[in-house]
């Protein structure tokens, strides 16, 4: 923003919507066109609806050019943000590759090792992470925040829209065995039901967090999380810092204590 604001000779106001209230909070001002934002955000689970009711500008068009660095993107990028006439009206600026980042201090106690090569081996097929899973219950741990972080190993790497255009639902091979693979891992109970953003889906990337199970509350751990790239410095760096902030001060709050 200071960039664009030196560069043009302009003032950027940004305002920040949680993006739980920013579909409903954007879209009226968007279809009246009273206090509609110059440059928005927009998030896939919305982006063709928003592309197709033209909320953005003609990116194909002059003088944008777009399509000229097509060959720039990977091509189902590029394609996320054509309009039902083929026009490119939103663009990504990434494309992020998912990992599956783990605790290594559980990693060593439970499997033995904390070295990403055999944990990666260990967990290069649904077997195989199931068969972590269940050393990982053994112990006492959960092997995912929720089931929800099986999806981008389970359904293919680019899968098929769940309703096609005549509003039929497709259950692909690929979409059963992801809900086959979710209801395993809940009757299984190697996940914490801890949601995606939900405050214990955080609380679980650096402390305990309880959960209940067969009516009783246990407290565990969580081993991995699935995540974007972007997720290592955006959401676990962040959380580590706010944990390891909490531990420094109750420690302070004890060597205080002991002193007095």
């Amino acid at each position: 923003m200071k960039t664009y604001e030196e560069k043009n000779g302009v003032k950027v106001e940004l305002t920040i919507v949680p993006i739980a209230n920013y579909p409903t909070k954007l879209k009226p001002a968007l279809e009246s066109g009273v206090g509609a934002p110059d440059i928005f955000t927009g998030e896939i689970a919305f982006l063709k609806q928003w592309v197709d009711a033209g909320y953005w500008e003609n990116l194909s068009d002059e003088p944008y050019n777009v399509d000229d660095i097509s060959d720039d993107y990977i091509p189902y990028v590029f394609d996320l943000g054509k309009d039902k006439d083929g026009n490119v009206c939103a663009l990504s600026w990434q494309t992020t590759p998912g990992g599956v980042y783990y605790k290594r201090s559980l990693a060593k106690e439970v499997l033995g090792t904390d070295d990403p090569a055999e944990i990666g081996n260990m967990m290069s097929s649904m077997d195989g992470i199931f068969e972590v899973a269940e050393k990982m219950k053994q112990k006492g741990y959960k092997m995912f925040p929720d089931e929800g972080a099986i999806r981008w190993f389970s359904q293919g790497a680019n899968p098929e829209a769940w309703v096609n255009d005549k509003n039929e639902l497709v259950l692909t091979e690929d979409k059963i065995n992801y809900m086959d693979y979710a209801k395993e891992l809940r009757e299984k109970q190697y996940t914490a039901l801890a949601p995606e953003w939900s405050p214990s889906w955080f609380e679980g990337m650096s402390k305990p967090i309880k959960v209940k199970e067969d009516g009783k509350e246990v407290e565990t751990q969580v081993f991995s999380y699935v995540l974007p790239t972007w997720g290592l410095h955006s959401v676990l760096k962040d959380s580590a810092k706010w944990y390891a902030g909490v531990i420094a001060d109750q420690k302070a709050k004890h060597a205080d204590s002991v002193e007095a």
